[in-house]
C-alpha cells in the first residue's frame, strides 16, 4: 500500500481561493479513487499549507492519478495564482499494513 502526498502551500491572500478550487476538483474526481484533502496545522511554512493525499495499492495508480488528474490542477492553479502557490510531493510505502 502506497501514500502519495502532494503539498500545496499558498500565501495567504489566496489561501481560501485555493482550497475551493482543490475541493470542487476532488469532488468531482471518480468515487472509488481513495483521496483525501487536509490542511496542515501549526504550519512551518508562511500561508496555509494543503495535502491532496491518494492511497493506493500500487506506483501505477499514482503514475496515472499525476498524469490525469493532478497535473492539471497544477497546471490551472500556477496559471491563476502565479508565484503564490508552491507545490512539491512524495510517495510514502506503508511498512505496518
Amino acid at each position: 500500500m502506497y501514500l502519495y502526498n502532494t503539498t500545496i502551500i499558498a500565501e495567504m491572500d489566496r489561501a481560501e481561493a485555493i482550497r475551493a478550487y482543490l475541493t470542487e476538483q476532488l469532488a468531482a474526481m471518480e468515487s472509488d479513487v481513495d483521496i483525501s484533502l487536509l490542511e496542515m496545522v501549526d504550519s512551518p511554512h508562511e500561508g496555509i499549507t494543503y495535502c491532496v493525499q491518494l492511497r493506493t495499492k500500487t506506483t501505477a495508480e499514482i503514475h496515472t492519478f499525476r498524469e490525469t488528474h493532478l497535473a492539471t490542477i497544477q497546471t490551472k492553479l500556477e496559471a491563476l495564482h502565479s508565484g503564490k502557490v508552491l507545490f512539491f510531493d512524495s510517495t510514502m510505502k506503508f511498512i505496518n499494513r
